[in-house]
């Protein structure tokens, strides 16, 4: 078992809520009124603040293990100005009520 009690940040910019943590697809927009979303690359249902979660302390750990704020996808946490994104547009979905895409 690993206890750490240091405390460690995470980037602010870093888009914990809106990157799959089953594949690391990332949707290009997420309203903060869109509280549940399902990944359009493998399907997986989120709940926003739980898949957030589960990024924090996958990046918390790698940058542990690697000591860089560069992201095991490859994408680099910093912002940068002047890039388009090539992410995906996030598909609402109201918790408890069936899909249809």
């Amino acid at each position: 078992m690993f206890y750490w009690t240091g405390a460690l940040e995470i980037g602010r910019f870093f888009p914990s809520s809106k990157t799959c943590h089953v594949c690391l697809n990332q949707v290009g927009s997420l309203p903060l009124d869109v509280r549940s979303w399902t990944c359009s690359s493998c399907g997986t249902k989120h709940d926003r603040d739980v898949n957030a979660a589960i990024n924090i302390r996958d990046e918390g750990l790698r940058v542990l293990a690697l000591g860089t704020s560069a992201t095991a996808n490859g994408r680099d946490v910093s912002p940068r100005v002047g890039r388009k994104s090539s992410v995906s547009k996030a598909v609402p979905v109201e918790i408890g009520s069936p899909i249809h895409l």
